[in-house]
């Protein structure tokens, strides 16, 4: 199975965004998308907002990693649902991904993509804060959507890479083959086109 955190860690982070202490937030201070709540939780109990807005990237991604992809078990998601999970999960608590994964546990791929961010969306439209944030939540939960529904239906999503290292084409790949090979294959051609005119000039000689 594909394993896609850093590729989703990293659109996560660019939503997420530096930090903020928005008034009607009820997070509070938060960087990276990590609330003080989160960090006083796994980094330092006595943290403040100011330890908050000096916060490590690798500390926010050790948070990511433990604390949001593995906790949802997003590793045995099928590629797209685990970052459809990881960002809500990351949005708005781990209890509703999982939960949604339950509701919806008879469809998957698309459907199922589909679904949980139909569900999200409606979740957030019922937020009092959806006036303030709401058409940032939209954009976001149709990026995460839209490129959920891309990792779910990429043609090399069962074999290919881990995500964030290169893949190619066919045409590409046809090509690559070629030029790695290319003395074997002129030499085969060669061989091959004495055989046939060998043969030619046998059968051509047999008829006199």
């Amino acid at each position: 199975m594909r394993r896609n955190f850093n590729d989703c860690l990293n659109r996560v982070l660019k939503d997420e965004g530096g930090y903020s202490n928005h008034p009607a937030d009820p997070g509070g201070p938060t960087k990276y998308g990590i609330t003080l709540k989160d960090y006083c939780l796994h980094i330092d109990p006595r943290g403040t907002a100011n330890d908050v807005k000096n916060m490590r990237l690798e500390d926010a991604k050790q948070i990511y990693k433990s604390k949001y992809w593995d906790a949802l078990g997003c590793d045995n998601l099928a590629s797209g649902v685990d970052y459809t999970c990881f960002d809500y999960g990351v949005n708005s608590g781990l209890g509703r991904p999982r939960k949604a994964l339950q509701r919806f546990k008879s469809l998957s791929g698309v459907p199922l993509i589909d679904a949980i961010n139909n569900e999200r969306m409606s979740f957030l439209r019922s937020l009092n804060t959806f006036p303030v944030f709401g058409k940032g939540w939209i954009k976001r939960v149709n990026g995460v959507s839209e490129y959920s529904k891309f990792l779910a239906t990429r043609k090399d999503n069962a074999t290919g890479p881990i995500a964030g290292t290169a893949t190619i084409g066919i045409g590409a790949a046809i090509a690559q083959y070629f030029h790695t090979h290319q003395t074997a294959i002129i030499i085969a051609t060669v061989v091959v086109a004495i055989l046939i005119g060998a043969a030619i000039h046998y059968f051509k000689n047999k008829g006199k």
